[in-house]
């Protein structure tokens, strides 16, 4: 089957990862453009959970117990982009997937500078918050 794209919506699952006070996050192995939560782009008509799950396994290792659904954020720009931020928590230790450079948890109160200015912080705090 060929694979379908459109050039006008971005559909992005992310997942915020919590072992007890601190998050996982993560960075690219090709470009260091800092800090991001682990995620990236849906495939063509895979459900955002079953995308969460897939790129958490991906670029972790980790197949979390549970995901939580915490919110659906709609970014316009260029292309419309719709993320779905979802919330697990940590149940082993994280090992860089082949696309990851490193990874790393940060204590919520000291969250390092991320790939999207505070973008990611923000998210971060509003979905810990719920």
């Amino acid at each position: 089957m060929a694979e379908t794209r459109c050039d006008i919506h971005t559909l992005i699952g992310d997942i915020v990862v919590l072992a007890d006070s601190a998050v996982l996050l993560v960075k690219d192995a090709a470009e260091d453009r800092g800090w991001r939560l682990p995620g990236g782009p849906l495939r063509h008509g895979e459900h955002p959970e079953a995308a969460a799950r897939r790129l958490l396994k991906e670029q972790t290792g980790v197949e979390p117990e549970y995901v939580e659904l915490m919110e659906v954020e709609s970014v316009p720009g260029t292309n419309w982009h719709l993320y779905f931020h979802f919330r697990t928590d940590l149940d082993r230790r994280p090992e860089p997937g082949p696309m990851i450079g490193d990874l790393r948890l940060f204590q919520l109160e000291h969250l390092p500078a991320t790939q999207h200015g505070t973008w990611e912080r923000d998210v971060i705090y509003r979905v810990v918050s719920k």
